[in-house]
Protein backbone atom coordinates (compact mmCIF):
# COMPACT_ATOMS: atom_id res chain seq x y z
CA UNK A 1 0.00 0.00 0.00
CA UNK A 2 1.23 3.47 -0.93
CA UNK A 3 0.98 6.65 1.16
CA UNK A 4 1.10 10.20 -0.19
CA UNK A 5 4.17 12.10 1.07
CA UNK A 6 2.06 15.26 1.40
CA UNK A 7 -1.21 14.07 2.92
CA UNK A 8 0.06 10.92 4.58
CA UNK A 9 -2.93 8.89 3.33
CA UNK A 10 -3.29 6.27 0.55
CA UNK A 11 -3.56 8.10 -2.77
CA UNK A 12 -6.54 7.70 -5.10
CA UNK A 13 -4.32 8.29 -8.13
CA UNK A 14 -0.75 7.55 -7.05
CA UNK A 15 2.15 9.06 -8.95
CA UNK A 16 5.90 8.86 -8.42
CA UNK A 17 8.39 11.76 -8.76
CA UNK A 18 11.29 10.97 -11.07
CA UNK A 19 13.57 13.28 -9.10
CA UNK A 20 13.01 11.99 -5.56
CA UNK A 21 11.20 8.67 -6.11
CA UNK A 22 8.47 9.74 -3.68
CA UNK A 23 4.79 8.77 -4.04
CA UNK A 24 2.17 11.54 -4.11
CA UNK A 25 -1.54 11.98 -4.70
CA UNK A 26 -1.67 13.21 -8.29
CA UNK A 27 -4.07 16.10 -7.65
CA UNK A 28 -2.02 17.36 -4.71
CA UNK A 29 1.36 17.20 -6.38
CA UNK A 30 0.09 18.83 -9.60
CA UNK A 31 -1.34 21.72 -7.61
CA UNK A 32 1.97 22.07 -5.75
CA UNK A 33 3.94 22.03 -9.03
CA UNK A 34 1.74 24.78 -10.47
CA UNK A 35 2.44 26.98 -7.43
CA UNK A 36 6.12 26.21 -6.76
CA UNK A 37 7.63 24.19 -9.63
CA UNK A 38 9.72 22.05 -7.26
CA UNK A 39 9.60 18.68 -5.51
CA UNK A 40 8.24 19.37 -1.98
CA UNK A 41 10.55 16.78 -0.45
CA UNK A 42 13.88 17.25 -2.28
CA UNK A 43 13.40 20.89 -3.39
CA UNK A 44 14.60 20.04 -6.91
CA UNK A 45 12.89 21.39 -10.04
CA UNK A 46 9.83 19.27 -10.95
CA UNK A 47 7.29 19.39 -13.77
CA UNK A 48 4.12 17.43 -14.43
CA UNK A 49 5.98 15.47 -17.11
CA UNK A 50 8.30 14.19 -14.38
CA UNK A 51 5.40 12.37 -12.66
CA UNK A 52 4.86 8.65 -13.36
CA UNK A 53 1.48 7.09 -12.62
CA UNK A 54 1.53 3.89 -10.61
CA UNK A 55 -0.70 1.30 -12.45
CA UNK A 56 -1.78 -2.21 -11.36
CA UNK A 57 -1.53 -5.12 -13.83
CA UNK A 58 -4.55 -6.39 -15.92
CA UNK A 59 -4.53 -9.70 -14.02
CA UNK A 60 -4.90 -7.87 -10.75
CA UNK A 61 -7.79 -5.87 -12.22
CA UNK A 62 -9.73 -9.03 -13.23
CA UNK A 63 -9.00 -10.62 -9.87
CA UNK A 64 -10.44 -7.61 -8.11
CA UNK A 65 -13.53 -7.64 -10.34
CA UNK A 66 -14.05 -11.42 -9.85
CA UNK A 67 -13.71 -11.06 -6.11
CA UNK A 68 -16.26 -8.27 -6.19
CA UNK A 69 -18.73 -10.49 -8.10
CA UNK A 70 -18.15 -13.45 -5.73
CA UNK A 71 -16.85 -15.84 -8.44
CA UNK A 72 -13.66 -17.27 -9.81
CA UNK A 73 -12.11 -14.52 -11.90
CA UNK A 74 -11.18 -16.66 -14.92
CA UNK A 75 -14.54 -18.42 -15.04
CA UNK A 76 -16.30 -15.15 -14.55
CA UNK A 77 -14.55 -13.79 -17.58
CA UNK A 78 -15.55 -16.74 -19.72
CA UNK A 79 -19.18 -16.55 -18.57
CA UNK A 80 -19.36 -12.88 -19.19
CA UNK A 81 -17.97 -13.43 -22.66
CA UNK A 82 -20.86 -15.76 -23.44
CA UNK A 83 -23.51 -13.64 -21.75
CA UNK A 84 -25.95 -16.54 -21.46
CA UNK A 85 -27.24 -18.83 -18.67
CA UNK A 86 -26.12 -22.40 -18.11
CA UNK A 87 -23.30 -24.35 -16.56
CA UNK A 88 -22.09 -23.78 -13.02
CA UNK A 89 -22.31 -19.99 -13.10
CA UNK A 90 -25.61 -19.02 -14.77
CA UNK A 91 -28.30 -21.56 -14.25
CA UNK A 92 -31.15 -19.11 -14.56
CA UNK A 93 -32.20 -16.31 -16.83
CA UNK A 94 -31.73 -13.74 -14.07
CA UNK A 95 -28.12 -14.80 -13.59
CA UNK A 96 -27.53 -14.43 -17.28
CA UNK A 97 -28.90 -10.90 -17.09
CA UNK A 98 -26.49 -10.25 -14.20
CA UNK A 99 -23.53 -11.44 -16.20
CA UNK A 100 -24.54 -9.33 -19.18
CA UNK A 101 -24.69 -6.31 -16.84
CA UNK A 102 -21.25 -7.23 -15.58
CA UNK A 103 -19.92 -7.30 -19.12
CA UNK A 104 -21.39 -3.86 -19.79
CA UNK A 105 -19.77 -2.53 -16.63
CA UNK A 106 -16.42 -3.95 -17.67
CA UNK A 107 -16.81 -2.58 -21.17
CA UNK A 108 -17.68 0.83 -19.77
CA UNK A 109 -15.07 0.98 -17.01
CA UNK A 110 -12.28 -1.18 -18.35
CA UNK A 111 -12.67 -0.64 -22.12
CA UNK A 112 -13.00 -4.42 -22.51
CA UNK A 113 -14.16 -4.24 -26.14
CA UNK A 114 -11.76 -5.48 -28.74
CA UNK A 115 -9.49 -2.87 -30.30
CA UNK A 116 -9.67 -0.52 -27.30
CA UNK A 117 -6.85 0.17 -24.80
CA UNK A 118 -7.19 -1.67 -21.51
CA UNK A 119 -6.10 0.45 -18.53
CA UNK A 120 -4.99 -1.53 -15.52
CA UNK A 121 -6.83 0.58 -12.93
CA UNK A 122 -10.43 1.63 -12.46
CA UNK A 123 -11.03 5.38 -12.45
CA UNK A 124 -13.38 6.50 -9.68
CA UNK A 125 -16.96 7.42 -10.60
CA UNK A 126 -17.96 11.07 -10.35
CA UNK A 127 -19.45 11.57 -6.95
CA UNK A 128 -22.76 13.18 -6.22
CA UNK A 129 -22.41 16.15 -3.84
CA UNK A 130 -25.47 14.95 -1.92
CA UNK A 131 -24.09 11.51 -1.29
CA UNK A 132 -21.82 10.18 1.40
CA UNK A 133 -19.01 9.55 -1.12
CA UNK A 134 -19.31 13.18 -2.19
CA UNK A 135 -18.91 14.30 1.39
CA UNK A 136 -15.95 12.02 1.83
CA UNK A 137 -14.40 13.43 -1.33
CA UNK A 138 -14.96 16.99 -0.10
CA UNK A 139 -13.41 16.12 3.25
CA UNK A 140 -10.48 14.49 1.45
CA UNK A 141 -9.97 17.64 -0.63
CA UNK A 142 -10.07 19.76 2.50
CA UNK A 143 -7.59 17.44 4.16
CA UNK A 144 -5.32 17.65 1.13
CA UNK A 145 -5.47 21.45 1.23
CA UNK A 146 -4.60 21.41 4.91
CA UNK A 147 -1.65 19.13 4.25
CA UNK A 148 -0.38 21.48 1.52
CA UNK A 149 -0.81 24.46 3.82
CA UNK A 150 0.99 22.60 6.59
CA UNK A 151 3.88 21.91 4.25
CA UNK A 152 4.05 25.62 3.31
CA UNK A 153 3.96 26.59 6.98
CA UNK A 154 6.85 24.24 7.71
CA UNK A 155 8.88 25.76 4.89
CA UNK A 156 8.01 29.31 6.05
CA UNK A 157 9.06 28.33 9.58
CA UNK A 158 12.43 27.13 8.35
CA UNK A 159 12.88 30.33 6.34
CA UNK A 160 11.95 32.45 9.37
CA UNK A 161 14.47 30.61 11.51
CA UNK A 162 17.16 31.34 8.93
CA UNK A 163 16.17 35.01 8.77
CA UNK A 164 16.21 35.24 12.55
CA UNK A 165 19.70 33.76 12.64
CA UNK A 166 20.84 36.33 10.05
CA UNK A 167 19.21 39.15 12.02
CA UNK A 168 20.96 38.08 15.21
CA UNK A 169 24.26 37.99 13.34
CA UNK A 170 23.69 41.50 11.93
CA UNK A 171 22.73 42.79 15.37
CA UNK A 172 25.95 41.41 16.79
CA UNK A 173 27.94 43.06 13.99
CA UNK A 174 26.10 46.35 14.53
CA UNK A 175 26.88 46.22 18.25
CA UNK A 176 30.56 45.82 17.43
CA UNK A 177 30.44 48.77 14.99
CA UNK A 178 28.69 50.95 17.58
CA UNK A 179 31.34 50.07 20.14
CA UNK A 180 34.08 51.03 17.67
CA UNK A 181 32.34 54.31 16.81
CA UNK A 182 31.95 55.15 20.47
CA UNK A 183 35.65 54.56 20.93
CA UNK A 184 36.43 56.82 17.96
CA UNK A 185 34.05 59.43 19.38
CA UNK A 186 35.90 59.40 22.68
CA UNK A 187 39.21 59.74 20.85
CA UNK A 188 37.80 62.67 18.86
CA UNK A 189 36.65 64.33 22.07
CA UNK A 190 40.12 63.93 23.51
CA UNK A 191 41.59 65.49 20.35
CA UNK A 192 39.10 68.36 20.58
CA UNK A 193 40.01 68.92 24.20
CA UNK A 194 43.65 69.07 23.16
CA UNK A 195 42.90 71.64 20.46
CA UNK A 196 40.80 73.71 22.84
CA UNK A 197 43.68 73.79 25.26
CA UNK A 198 45.94 75.18 22.58
CA UNK A 199 43.54 77.86 21.33
CA UNK A 200 41.47 78.84 24.34
CA UNK A 201 43.16 77.62 27.48
CA UNK A 202 46.64 77.77 28.93
CA UNK A 203 48.60 74.52 28.43
CA UNK A 204 49.82 72.41 31.31
CA UNK A 205 52.81 73.96 33.10
CA UNK A 206 56.14 73.08 31.57
CA UNK A 207 57.47 72.19 35.02
CA UNK A 208 55.32 69.04 34.97
CA UNK A 209 57.59 67.49 32.35
CA UNK A 210 60.66 68.28 34.38
CA UNK A 211 59.24 66.43 37.37
CA UNK A 212 58.91 63.16 35.44
CA UNK A 213 61.36 60.37 36.25
CA UNK A 214 64.32 60.01 33.94
CA UNK A 215 62.98 56.81 32.38
CA UNK A 216 59.78 58.64 31.37
CA UNK A 217 61.45 61.57 29.60
CA UNK A 218 62.53 59.52 26.62
CA UNK A 219 61.38 61.01 23.34
CA UNK A 220 58.31 59.40 21.82
CA UNK A 221 58.34 58.08 18.29
CA UNK A 222 57.61 60.98 15.95
CA UNK A 223 58.24 63.62 18.62
CA UNK A 224 60.43 66.67 18.07
CA UNK A 225 63.81 66.94 19.81
CA UNK A 226 63.45 67.96 23.45
CA UNK A 227 65.07 71.40 23.01
CA UNK A 228 62.80 72.22 20.04
CA UNK A 229 59.70 71.09 21.93
CA UNK A 230 60.75 73.15 24.95
CA UNK A 231 61.15 76.33 22.90
CA UNK A 232 57.80 75.79 21.18
CA UNK A 233 56.05 75.16 24.53
CA UNK A 234 57.61 78.25 26.09
CA UNK A 235 56.55 80.39 23.13
CA UNK A 236 53.03 78.98 23.23
CA UNK A 237 52.73 79.62 26.97
CA UNK A 238 53.88 83.21 26.56
CA UNK A 239 51.58 84.01 23.62
CA UNK A 240 48.43 82.13 24.66
CA UNK A 241 48.47 83.58 28.18
CA UNK A 242 47.95 87.11 26.86
CA UNK A 243 45.68 86.35 23.90
CA UNK A 244 42.45 87.34 25.62
CA UNK A 245 44.04 90.60 26.67
CA UNK A 246 45.24 91.49 23.18
CA UNK A 247 43.82 94.66 21.76
CA UNK A 248 44.67 96.56 18.60
CA UNK A 249 47.66 98.79 19.06
CA UNK A 250 47.05 102.47 19.62
CA UNK A 251 46.49 104.23 16.32
CA UNK A 252 45.54 101.03 14.47
CA UNK A 253 43.17 101.57 11.54
CA UNK A 254 39.45 101.23 12.14
CA UNK A 255 36.79 99.69 9.91
CA UNK A 256 35.44 103.11 9.01
CA UNK A 257 38.89 104.21 7.93
CA UNK A 258 39.51 101.11 5.79
CA UNK A 259 36.33 101.89 3.86
CA UNK A 260 37.96 105.07 2.53
CA UNK A 261 41.18 103.47 1.25
CA UNK A 262 42.26 104.13 -2.31
CA UNK A 263 45.53 103.71 -4.22
CA UNK A 264 48.16 106.11 -2.93
CA UNK A 265 51.29 104.62 -4.46
CA UNK A 266 52.40 102.03 -6.98
CA UNK A 267 55.69 100.53 -8.16
CA UNK A 268 55.52 99.17 -11.73
CA UNK A 269 57.83 96.92 -13.72
CA UNK A 270 59.25 94.75 -10.97
CA UNK A 271 60.79 91.41 -12.01
CA UNK A 272 61.40 90.33 -15.59
CA UNK A 273 58.87 90.48 -18.39
CA UNK A 274 59.30 86.86 -19.51
CA UNK A 275 57.70 85.19 -17.77
CA UNK A 276 55.98 88.16 -16.15
CA UNK A 277 54.26 88.45 -12.79
CA UNK A 278 54.80 88.85 -9.07
CA UNK A 279 53.68 85.53 -7.64
CA UNK A 280 54.30 86.12 -3.91
CA UNK A 281 54.73 88.98 -1.43
CA UNK A 282 55.44 89.66 2.23
CA UNK A 283 55.88 92.86 4.18
CA UNK A 284 58.40 93.65 6.91
CA UNK A 285 57.06 94.82 10.28
CA UNK A 286 58.19 98.39 9.58
CA UNK A 287 55.81 98.56 6.61
CA UNK A 288 58.52 99.88 4.28
CA UNK A 289 60.41 96.85 2.98
CA UNK A 290 58.76 94.12 0.91
CA UNK A 291 60.05 90.82 -0.36
CA UNK A 292 58.59 89.54 -3.62
CA UNK A 293 58.87 86.34 -5.61
CA UNK A 294 58.38 86.22 -9.35
CA UNK A 295 57.56 83.89 -12.17
CA UNK A 296 61.06 84.81 -13.41
CA UNK A 297 62.58 82.60 -10.60
CA UNK A 298 63.99 85.66 -8.77
CA UNK A 299 63.44 87.08 -5.29
CA UNK A 300 63.55 90.87 -4.85
CA UNK A 301 63.86 93.04 -1.75
CA UNK A 302 62.31 96.47 -2.31
CA UNK A 303 62.16 99.58 -0.11
CA UNK A 304 58.83 101.35 -0.66
CA UNK A 305 59.91 104.50 1.12
CA UNK A 306 62.98 105.10 -1.04
CA UNK A 307 61.59 103.25 -4.10
CA UNK A 308 64.83 101.29 -4.39
CA UNK A 309 65.56 97.63 -5.06
CA UNK A 310 67.72 96.48 -2.16
CA UNK A 311 68.53 93.14 -3.66
CA UNK A 312 67.71 90.77 -6.52
CA UNK A 313 68.34 87.25 -5.31
CA UNK A 314 68.78 84.43 -7.80
CA UNK A 315 69.14 80.72 -7.21
CA UNK A 316 65.79 79.12 -7.79
CA UNK A 317 65.45 77.20 -11.04
CA UNK A 318 61.66 77.53 -11.31
CA UNK A 319 59.00 80.08 -10.41
CA UNK A 320 58.94 81.32 -6.82
CA UNK A 321 55.64 80.34 -5.15
CA UNK A 322 55.89 81.83 -1.62
CA UNK A 323 58.02 84.31 0.33
CA UNK A 324 58.16 85.33 4.00
CA UNK A 325 60.10 87.74 6.23
CA UNK A 326 61.75 86.56 9.44
CA UNK A 327 62.21 89.54 11.70
CA UNK A 328 65.19 89.53 14.05
CA UNK A 329 64.25 88.12 17.47
CA UNK A 330 67.30 89.29 19.40
CA UNK A 331 69.54 92.30 19.20
CA UNK A 332 72.27 91.84 16.64
CA UNK A 333 70.39 89.10 14.79
CA UNK A 334 70.01 89.77 11.07
CA UNK A 335 66.70 89.90 9.25
CA UNK A 336 65.98 86.96 6.95
CA UNK A 337 63.88 86.43 3.84
CA UNK A 338 62.68 82.91 3.05
CA UNK A 339 61.46 81.80 -0.39
CA UNK A 340 59.87 78.62 -1.71
CA UNK A 341 59.73 77.46 -5.31
CA UNK A 342 58.31 74.94 -7.72
CA UNK A 343 61.88 73.62 -7.93
CA UNK A 344 61.17 71.70 -4.65
CA UNK A 345 63.51 73.82 -2.49
CA UNK A 346 63.30 76.46 0.22
CA UNK A 347 66.03 79.11 0.23
CA UNK A 348 67.05 81.39 3.07
CA UNK A 349 68.48 84.86 2.32
CA UNK A 350 70.25 86.99 4.92
CA UNK A 351 70.95 90.69 5.30
CA UNK A 352 74.38 91.92 6.29
CA UNK A 353 75.38 95.58 6.24
CA UNK A 354 72.39 96.39 4.05
CA UNK A 355 73.24 93.74 1.48
CA UNK A 356 71.28 90.58 0.87
CA UNK A 357 72.79 87.22 -0.06
CA UNK A 358 72.06 83.49 0.01
CA UNK A 359 72.42 81.89 3.43
CA UNK A 360 71.21 78.28 3.04
CA UNK A 361 69.18 75.96 0.83
CA UNK A 362 66.67 73.60 2.42
CA UNK A 363 65.85 70.58 0.29
CA UNK A 364 64.47 67.07 0.63
CA UNK A 365 61.00 67.35 -0.91
CA UNK A 366 60.09 65.45 -4.06
CA UNK A 367 57.33 67.83 -5.17
CA UNK A 368 56.96 71.57 -5.57
CA UNK A 369 56.69 73.67 -2.42
CA UNK A 370 53.07 74.79 -2.01
CA UNK A 371 53.10 76.64 1.32
CA UNK A 372 55.49 78.53 3.61
CA UNK A 373 55.24 80.08 7.08
CA UNK A 374 57.68 81.29 9.74
CA UNK A 375 57.06 79.83 13.21
CA UNK A 376 56.26 82.30 16.05
CA UNK A 377 59.53 81.29 17.75
CA UNK A 378 61.26 82.94 14.73
CA UNK A 379 63.76 80.07 14.92
CA UNK A 380 61.95 77.71 12.57
CA UNK A 381 60.13 77.74 9.26
CA UNK A 382 57.59 75.26 7.94
CA UNK A 383 56.92 74.31 4.32
CA UNK A 384 54.37 72.04 2.65
CA UNK A 385 54.79 70.13 -0.59
CA UNK A 386 52.74 68.42 -3.27
CA UNK A 387 54.61 65.19 -2.38
CA UNK A 388 52.21 64.61 0.59
CA UNK A 389 54.68 65.79 3.25
CA UNK A 390 55.50 68.98 5.12
CA UNK A 391 58.68 69.82 6.99
CA UNK A 392 59.96 71.93 9.87
CA UNK A 393 63.39 73.53 9.35
CA UNK A 394 65.90 75.17 11.67
CA UNK A 395 66.71 78.58 10.14
CA UNK A 396 69.99 79.08 11.98
CA UNK A 397 71.37 75.61 11.27
CA UNK A 398 69.91 75.43 7.78
CA UNK A 399 68.69 71.85 8.23
CA UNK A 400 65.50 69.85 8.50
CA UNK A 401 64.19 69.07 12.00
CA UNK A 402 61.21 66.86 11.20
CA UNK A 403 59.23 65.58 8.21
CA UNK A 404 55.50 65.02 8.66
CA UNK A 405 54.24 62.31 6.28
CA UNK A 406 50.84 60.82 5.45
CA UNK A 407 49.45 58.72 8.28
CA UNK A 408 48.42 55.10 7.55
CA UNK A 409 44.75 54.28 7.95
CA UNK A 410 43.55 57.85 7.40
CA UNK A 411 41.55 58.30 4.20
CA UNK A 412 41.76 61.25 1.82
CA UNK A 413 44.44 63.21 0.03
CA UNK A 414 47.76 64.17 1.62
CA UNK A 415 49.07 66.16 -1.37
CA UNK A 416 49.26 69.68 0.09
CA UNK A 417 48.36 72.91 -1.71
CA UNK A 418 48.50 75.45 1.18
CA UNK A 419 50.07 75.89 4.63
CA UNK A 420 49.96 78.11 7.74
CA UNK A 421 51.06 78.03 11.38
CA UNK A 422 48.80 79.02 14.28
CA UNK A 423 49.90 82.30 15.92
CA UNK A 424 50.61 80.48 19.21
CA UNK A 425 52.87 77.98 17.50
CA UNK A 426 51.36 74.61 18.51
CA UNK A 427 49.03 73.95 15.58
CA UNK A 428 49.76 73.70 11.86
CA UNK A 429 47.11 73.80 9.14
CA UNK A 430 47.70 72.11 5.78
CA UNK A 431 45.24 72.37 2.89
CA UNK A 432 44.98 69.41 0.53
CA UNK A 433 44.21 69.06 -3.16
CA UNK A 434 40.87 67.46 -2.26
CA UNK A 435 39.75 70.54 -0.32
CA UNK A 436 40.21 69.25 3.23
CA UNK A 437 42.31 70.66 6.07
CA UNK A 438 44.71 68.57 8.12
CA UNK A 439 45.34 70.15 11.54
CA UNK A 440 48.53 68.93 13.23
CA UNK A 441 50.09 69.27 16.65
CA UNK A 442 53.54 70.43 15.58
CA UNK A 443 55.18 68.52 18.43
CA UNK A 444 54.10 65.09 17.13
CA UNK A 445 54.53 63.87 13.55
CA UNK A 446 52.45 60.68 13.80
CA UNK A 447 49.16 62.04 15.13
CA UNK A 448 46.58 64.39 13.60
CA UNK A 449 44.71 66.85 15.81
CA UNK A 450 41.75 67.14 13.40
CA UNK A 451 40.57 66.92 9.79
CA UNK A 452 38.12 69.54 8.47
CA UNK A 453 36.22 69.49 5.17
CA UNK A 454 36.19 72.84 3.38
CA UNK A 455 36.01 72.82 -0.44
CA UNK A 456 35.40 70.39 -3.28
CA UNK A 457 38.57 71.52 -5.07
CA UNK A 458 42.20 72.13 -4.10
CA UNK A 459 42.52 74.34 -1.00
CA UNK A 460 45.06 76.90 -2.26
CA UNK A 461 45.06 79.36 0.64
CA UNK A 462 44.44 79.31 4.38
CA UNK A 463 45.14 81.73 7.21
CA UNK A 464 44.83 81.60 11.01
CA UNK A 465 43.50 84.74 12.70
CA UNK A 466 45.82 86.50 15.12
CA UNK A 467 43.51 85.79 18.08
CA UNK A 468 43.77 82.08 17.27
CA UNK A 469 40.01 81.45 17.07
CA UNK A 470 39.38 81.46 13.32
CA UNK A 471 40.75 79.84 10.18
CA UNK A 472 39.97 81.26 6.72
CA UNK A 473 40.16 79.01 3.65
CA UNK A 474 39.81 79.51 -0.12
CA UNK A 475 40.34 77.76 -3.45
CA UNK A 476 41.44 79.25 -6.76
CA UNK A 477 38.86 77.00 -8.48
CA UNK A 478 35.89 78.09 -6.34
CA UNK A 479 34.91 81.71 -5.46
CA UNK A 480 33.88 80.68 -1.95
CA UNK A 481 35.46 81.84 1.32
CA UNK A 482 34.94 79.71 4.45
CA UNK A 483 35.59 80.77 8.04
CA UNK A 484 36.08 77.98 10.61
CA UNK A 485 35.61 78.41 14.35
CA UNK A 486 38.44 76.33 15.79
CA UNK A 487 36.69 76.11 19.16
CA UNK A 488 33.83 74.19 17.54
CA UNK A 489 35.72 72.69 14.58
CA UNK A 490 32.94 73.80 12.23
CA UNK A 491 32.26 76.45 9.59
CA UNK A 492 31.21 79.69 11.27
CA UNK A 493 30.57 81.71 8.12
CA UNK A 494 30.76 81.23 4.36
CA UNK A 495 30.12 83.45 1.36
CA UNK A 496 30.57 83.41 -2.39
CA UNK A 497 32.26 86.04 -4.51
CA UNK A 498 31.00 86.80 -8.03
CA UNK A 499 31.28 83.74 -10.24
CA UNK A 500 33.87 85.39 -12.50
CA UNK A 501 36.23 85.97 -9.55
CA UNK A 502 39.23 83.84 -8.68
CA UNK A 503 40.83 83.84 -5.24
CA UNK A 504 44.62 83.83 -4.93
CA UNK A 505 44.96 84.38 -1.18
CA UNK A 506 43.08 84.95 2.08
CA UNK A 507 44.96 86.66 4.91
CA UNK A 508 44.10 87.99 8.38
CA UNK A 509 45.81 91.17 9.53
CA UNK A 510 47.96 91.22 12.69
CA UNK A 511 45.22 92.87 14.79
CA UNK A 512 42.62 90.17 14.01
CA UNK A 513 40.22 92.90 12.86
CA UNK A 514 40.33 92.42 9.10
CA UNK A 515 40.45 89.67 6.48
CA UNK A 516 41.77 90.42 2.99
CA UNK A 517 40.78 88.34 -0.05
CA UNK A 518 43.05 88.94 -3.07
CA UNK A 519 42.42 87.64 -6.56
CA UNK A 520 40.50 89.15 -9.43
CA UNK A 521 40.15 92.17 -7.12
CA UNK A 522 40.81 93.00 -3.48
CA UNK A 523 38.08 92.73 -0.88
CA UNK A 524 38.46 93.50 2.82
CA UNK A 525 36.03 92.10 5.42
CA UNK A 526 35.47 92.94 9.08
CA UNK A 527 36.28 90.17 11.55
CA UNK A 528 33.29 88.58 13.38
CA UNK A 529 30.60 90.37 11.35
CA UNK A 530 32.28 89.50 8.02
CA UNK A 531 30.82 92.63 6.45
CA UNK A 532 32.56 93.79 3.27
CA UNK A 533 34.42 97.04 4.00
CA UNK A 534 36.43 97.67 0.84
CA UNK A 535 36.56 96.58 -2.80
CA UNK A 536 39.52 97.59 -4.97
CA UNK A 537 39.32 96.87 -8.71
CA UNK A 538 41.85 99.24 -10.29
CA UNK A 539 44.42 96.52 -10.92
CA UNK A 540 45.54 95.47 -14.38
CA UNK A 541 46.24 91.84 -13.52
CA UNK A 542 45.24 89.22 -11.00
CA UNK A 543 46.31 90.16 -7.47
CA UNK A 544 48.41 87.51 -5.77
CA UNK A 545 48.81 88.79 -2.19
CA UNK A 546 47.83 91.57 0.25
CA UNK A 547 49.48 92.69 3.52
CA UNK A 548 48.43 95.27 6.12
CA UNK A 549 51.27 97.57 7.17
CA UNK A 550 51.92 100.60 9.37
CA UNK A 551 49.25 99.70 11.93
CA UNK A 552 46.79 98.83 9.20
CA UNK A 553 46.94 102.29 7.68
CA UNK A 554 48.28 100.86 4.43
CA UNK A 555 47.57 97.74 2.39
CA UNK A 556 50.33 96.55 0.06
CA UNK A 557 49.27 94.48 -2.98
CA UNK A 558 51.19 92.43 -5.54
CA UNK A 559 49.90 91.32 -8.94
CA UNK A 560 50.65 89.46 -12.11
CA UNK A 561 50.93 92.83 -13.86
CA UNK A 562 54.43 93.18 -12.24
CA UNK A 563 53.15 96.03 -10.06
CA UNK A 564 53.13 96.68 -6.33
CA UNK A 565 50.25 98.90 -5.22
CA UNK A 566 49.79 100.65 -1.91
CA UNK A 567 46.31 101.50 -0.63
CA UNK A 568 45.63 104.00 2.13
CA UNK A 569 43.78 107.08 3.17
CA UNK A 570 44.23 109.72 0.51
CA UNK A 571 45.96 112.86 1.78
CA UNK A 572 43.83 115.98 1.63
Amino acid sequence: MFFCAISGSPPTVPVVSKTSGTVYEKALIERYIEENGTDPISGEALTKEDLVEVKASEREGWAGLGAGLGADPQAGRRRVDRGEPGGDWASTESEAVGWRWGREVLNELCCFDEGRDKPSTLPPRPSNQTSIPALLTALQSEYDAIMLESLEIKKAFQSSRQELANALYREDAATRVIARLMKERDEARDALASIQKTIGFAPAPAEAAAEQPADETMEEVGALPADVTQLINDTNAALSSVRKKRKPAAGYATAEKVKTYTQINHVPSLHATKPAGITALDLASDGNVVVTGGADKAVQIFDLESSKVLGTLKGHTKAVTHVAFRESSTEGESRLAVSASADKTVRVWGESDGKWSAQSTLSGHKGEITGLAVHPTKAYVGASSADSTWSLYDLAAGKEIQTYSALPGVDGSWAYSSFDIHPDGLLVGTGTKEGSIRVWDIRQSNDLAATLESHQSALTSLSFSENGYYLATASNADPTVNIFDLRKLSILSSWKLPSENTVSEVKFDTSAQFLSVAGTDLRVYANKSWDELLTFEDNAGVLTAARFGKLGNEIVLSGMDRTIRVLGEKAE
